[in-house]
């Protein structure tokens, strides 16, 4: 978890601009309640979080009840790339409400059909499948998933290797978690899957050497020969920088992918959908990966 936050109410100075407004003390006493039932119902990992209780949102604005009004740089953890109660959202979410239709998972629907059709519609070319999950840890899960089934179909069960990124985050289910690159969130596994390593990501800044020769020399380092690879799981641009990867190194890593019936997975669940001003990130880059990973937004 992040830093634990006291919710104990200290006196901050007053703000009155257009999109702010701080007028009590910090946490609002009148949320202590809500704070002390989440400290008394909740796991210590909670305890990272703002003491600010929301109450409503709009726009880029988000309330507490008691008179208090701050930017949400957060994005809902980046979820609300259209705005917090965006009008089209809202009467879509009642529309479906009010059709008395709000679960057929086992079952066709009409809006299961328009979805997958519109995804299709918006995706590059050579992507027309579409699987509908419920988030971004299932969606990275069932990306590694199939990368490996393919690297089996090819290369037999030596062909099982998934590669991930150095201080990469894809999710909390037990195959993303792995192939992300933060150490201390793999602590509870133990036994780490040895066909799933890290590779420094590009950055410039927590690795100078940004060529893809660094990639291919990490491999040989871990003794992971494409023979040995089914699956490349990388985020479009890390989420905890943000930092994109340079053109070349991307070009150059969907070259080899191709080389060595290796799946190129790009992960966008918080990258896509508009947020770096092309409908997918991974179009900075001028490839199409093979697989992508999309939700949140």
């Amino acid at each position: 978890m992040g830093k634990e936050f006291s919710i104990e109410s200290v006196a901050v100075p007053q703000v009155e601009t257009k999109h702010r407004r701080i007028i009590t003390a910090i946490p609002a006493p009148g949320s202590i309640a809500t704070l002390e039932t989440l400290r008394d119902g909740e796991p210590i990992s909670m305890r990272g979080q703002p003491p600010v209780v929301w109450d409503r949102a709009e726009g880029v604005q988000v309330y507490d009840a008691h008179g208090n009004m701050w930017l949400d740089f957060s994005c809902g953890v980046l979820v609300t790339n259209a705005g917090h109660g965006t009008q089209a959202i809202r009467d879509a979410i009642r529309d479906q409400v009010d059709s008395g239709l709000i679960h057929n998972y086992c079952f066709p629907s009409e809006e299961r059909a328009e979805l997958v059709s519109l995804l299709i519609e918006v995706a590059p070319d050579g992507l027309e499948k579409v699987f509908l999950l419920t988030t971004g840890s299932e969606a990275t899960e069932c990306a590694i998933k199939l990368a490996r089934t393919h690297g089996i179909a090819k290369g037999g069960t030596e062909k099982i290797g998934i590669i991930g990124a150095e201080r990469a985050f894809h999710g909390r289910t037990l195959a993303s978690q792995m192939t992300g690159g933060i150490p201390g969130q793999k602590d509870w596994i133990v036994n780490l899957d040895p066909a799933i390593i890290q590779v420094p990501w590009p950055d410039g800044y927590w690795t100078e050497d940004m060529s893809f020769d660094l990639f291919l020399k990490t491999l040989k380092q871990r003794g992971l020969g494409p023979d040995k690879i089914a699956g490349v799981m990388f985020e479009t641009f890390q989420g905890v920088g943000p930092d994109f990867a340079p053109v070349e190194y991307i070009q150059q890593l969907r070259e080899w992918c191709d080389a060595n019936n290796v799946v190129l997975i790009f992960d966008e669940v918080q990258a896509g959908f508009g947020r770096t001003g092309k409908l997918w990130a991974f179009e900075h880059y001028n490839v199409t990966p093979d697989l992508i990973c999309i939700g949140k937004g």
